[in-house]
């Protein structure tokens, strides 16, 4: 899933910002959208109830991880706009 994670983001903020700012609103909507995306995906899976909620968890950890990351490399290059 983490390879899923970066190229949705690369290529969302990469066709739209290649060299301007980045809104923090546009990334938490990118991450709401990945998020709800995985979780049918799990939620259409064969794994019994608690896999899934056990794979949801772990997928969500991982995908606040990578976000927060996400926005910390644009908080660094001055490009990110928060709030």
């Amino acid at each position: 899933m983490g390879e899923y994670f970066r190229g949705v983001l690369a290529a969302y903020l990469g066709s739209n910002y290649i060299n301007g700012p980045v809104y923090e609103w546009q990334i938490e909507t990118v991450k709401e959208s990945i998020s709800r995306y995985c979780e049918n995906n799990i939620d259409h899976s064969s794994l019994s109830y608690k896999e899934k909620e056990e794979q949801k968890r772990q997928m969500k950890q991982d995908l606040e991880v990578y976000i927060q990351g996400v926005k910390d490399k644009f908080r660094q290059d001055g490009r990110l706009i928060e709030g």
